[in-house]
């Protein structure tokens, strides 16, 4: 999953964590999906077709698009167009059907798939299977709506915490206002679930009966969403660094803030075995105390770094949190800043980037897609006193780490109640991988994700988000597309 705030962030801030209307009937969503495929796609290669294509070098991937109903309850309605990438399997006598790759978001282009895992550690798929990318509705060359973020607020040090969040808060609901106006009919169907028939129109469209898939982040999501729908269209499915199950985005924020307090046990000691180096104490006791200090010192008095970047005390728990390979950098920026300097860290992350068609120059991320995906389909985020008093209670219950309020979906003002998605459980041949350590997509949503929709769960030891295709373990992934066979246990990270 792409998150856009402590995830990855609306502001690109430093820490990242990390979606779906109700289901349609598969007769109905079957239907307009053959109504989809009734235009044949028309290829030519992309570095030909697409404006800026974002492969250098690349010969070998073809792009096309396609038409599908806006709304699949109304398949005779408004029509969209969906941006769609291949690479022809090199070895065609071998051919086993295709690999649709769903690597991530929401609110980022997908399409540059094929190239990219052609050439990884996946890439031996491409010999026997055409692999298959496309950008979702809403983003990269695909339709969609431009709408900027528009310049923040300056930020002060004059007001609490509650009121900085508050201030916020408010910008992202008239952000959701303004943009959900610009086609409000549109942007409704800005789901998960609507993504998933998408694909299932590309697969109609290749004249496929079936389709392999794999799914990475966000598109777990949209692949689990596919199973639950189009169950006895998936020959088989693999998903990496999984999403939950139900987007819950208090849960979705509980279960990032467990991840990071485990994560800061662990600093503590690190940091007082190098107390020569950051002078934060000897002791796991004087550590603490003296991280505590400093953090509640910003909590009642931020420092204003210039108009858009303030250090405060939410600025030091987001630094806490982190994994060993950020430890240094941590501890160098919360000394820097308790002896008054100005951190690496805090230069602020630039905004949200414009982003029609082929014709188009910019695949940088689309806010307001990000926006829908969780708020049409999310639960939470509508209401800032709720959402206030979540985030204090997870400061009780993680004292170093909880209670960061910039984390998931924020969904003030967002015209439509969201309609949840549950996924259901299929029969088709279904792994899924989560990373032990990992802090975008947290372990936990993986084995939610497996108890809710079965399958078979490999456990990657490491903290690296999405790194399944870059491990020796990939082996795995190449046997299970093409034998069936499943991978229990647990595997070695990066």
């Amino acid at each position: 999953m792409f998150s856009i705030r402590a995830l990855p962030g609306k502001r690109l801030t430093p820490v990242a964590i990390a979606c779906l209307t109700g289901l349609a009937s598969l007769a109905t969503a079957g239907a307009a999906g053959a109504h989809a495929a009734e235009e044949p796609l028309t290829w030519r290669k992309c570095a030909q077709a697409a404006k800026n294509w974002p492969v250098a070098g690349d010969t070998r991937t073809e792009c096309s698009t396609l038409t599908v109903p806006m709304d699949y309850a109304n398949p005779q309605g408004r029509k969209i167009k969906i941006a769609v990438s291949r690479i022809k399997a090199t070895d065609p006598g071998r051919r086993r059907g295709v690999l649709v790759i769903s690597p991530g978001g929401p609110g980022v282009t997908n399409i540059d798939a094929p190239a990219t895992y052609a050439a990884g550690g996946l890439g031996t798929l491409a010999a026997d299977h055409d692999l298959i990318g496309f950008d979702p509705r809403g983003v990269g060359y695909s339709d969609k709506i431009k709408c900027d973020w528009g310049d923040p607020p300056p930020a002060t040090s004059a007001t609490s915490p509650k009121a900085q969040a508050r201030a916020a808060f408010d910008q992202d609901a008239a952000y959701n206002k303004r943009c959900a106006a610009k086609d409000p009919g549109f942007v409704r169907q800005l789901t998960t679930t609507n993504i998933a028939r998408d694909v299932d129109a590309i697969r109609a469209a290749l004249g496929e009966s079936k389709i392999n898939f794999y799914g990475v982040s966000f598109g777990t999501a949209v692949g689990l969403n596919y199973r639950s729908l189009f169950d006895d269209r998936v020959n088989a499915m693999w998903v990496d660094s999984v999403m939950p199950p139900v987007i819950d985005l208090a849960a979705m924020d509980a279960s990032a803030d467990a991840l990071n307090e485990r994560r800061f046990t662990a600093f503590v000691p690190w940091l007082a075995r190098h107390d020569t180096e950051y002078h934060f104490g000897t002791t796991d006791a004087m550590v603490r105390k003296t991280i505590f200090t400093l953090r509640d010192k910003l909590h009642r008095k931020p420092r204003k770094i210039d108009e858009n970047t303030v250090i405060n005390g939410e600025w030091v728990s987001q630094l806490l949190g982190g994994g060993p390979g950020s430890w240094v950098s941590s501890a160098r920026d919360l000394a820097t800043v308790r002896e008054g300097g100005v951190p690496l860290s805090a230069s602020p992350g630039p905004g949200p980037a414009k982003t029609f068609g082929f014709d188009d120059t910019s695949l940088g991320l689309n806010l307001i897609q990000y926006q829908a995906i969780f708020c049409n389909e999310g639960v939470g985020g509508r209401d800032f006193e709720q959402m206030w008093a979540a985030a204090q209670a997870r400061k009780t219950a993680f004292p170093a780490t909880g209670g960061y309020f910039e984390r998931s979906g924020w969904c003030g003002q967002w015209p439509w109640p969201a309609r949840p998605w549950k996924p259901v459980r299929g029969t088709s041949p279904l792994q899924l991988s989560g990373h032990l350590d990992e802090d975008v997509t947290p372990y936990a949503w993986a084995v939610e994700a497996w108890k809710a929709v079965g399958g078979t769960l490999l456990t990657v030891q490491d903290g690296a988000h999405a790194s399944l295709r870059r491990l020796p373990c990939a082996s795995k992934v190449i046997d299970f597309f093409r034998t069936g066979r499943t991978a229990t246990g647990t595997c070695p990270g990066a």
